[in-house]
């Protein structure tokens, strides 16, 4: 009884889950801490150890054009959090801008016809918001980005191009960053048996060099 009990709760969390997301919509995310870092163009860094951290959350729905994020952080009280982006890079490869999350008390928001980012907590906190095609800089137009691309955007996340950043005053090219990939599929599987292998749980994997075919039995 108990069972069945446990089995119609969780259905039906993960009915309320799915209903929450557009159809059309894929879930990313991200996870920011210091050893991510490498800089900024021009202005590498090599890690940060921060005592800072993040998680971001994307939904992507492609047919509509909007990217809608959730952008929590935390950092000592005496850190001052600049501003927030997509940049455009391979993992440990910094990148130009593509799109704001946040930004700071004095710092320049992104010109027209980009909305205006939310203001960025001071030092911990969570913003949230909604990137439309008009919210894609030219800032990575040395890699072919125009403003405006929001197909440029989506392949960049997609294809685990995209990191998120977090600036701050202490380091103003980057202090926290995490690259951003689809929820539920990390970037390097693990595969039974090998490289090659279809390898099982008691099974010969690998033992005929095919990488195995076990783990029937």
């Amino acid at each position: 009884m108990a069972r069945r009990l446990w089995a119609g709760i969780t259905l039906a969390a993960c009915t309320l889950i799915l209903l929450s997301v557009p159809a059309n919509a894929q879930e990313y995310s991200a996870k920011l801490s210091g050893f991510q870092e490498v800089g900024g163009l021009n202005a590498e860094t090599g890690s940060i150890l921060s005592p800072g951290d993040a998680t971001l959350k994307l939904t992507l729905d492609k047919s509509a054009q909007t990217l809608s994020y959730t952008l929590t952080y935390s950092f000592p009280a005496t850190t001052t959090v600049l501003q927030s982006h997509i940049h455009f890079g391979k993992e440990h490869v910094p990148g130009n801008i593509m799109v704001y999350f946040c930004v700071g008390t004095g710092v320049t928001p992104p010109p027209a016809p980009a909305s205006i980012p939310p203001a960025c907590p001071t030092s911990a906190g969570t913003v949230t918001g909604t990137i439309t095609a008009q919210d894609v800089t030219a800032k990575a137009a040395t890699q072919n980005v125009t403003a405006g691309d929001f197909a440029a955007l989506v392949s960049a996340i997609t294809s685990d191009t995209a990191y998120a950043n977090i600036h701050t005053s202490a380091f103003p090219a980057g202090e926290i960053r995490g690259q951003i990939h689809r929820m539920g599929r990390h970037p390097f599987p693990f595969r039974p048996g090998g490289p090659g292998g279809n390898g099982g749980n008691n099974g010969n994997a690998g033992n005929n060099g095919n990488g195995g075919n076990g783990g029937n039995h």
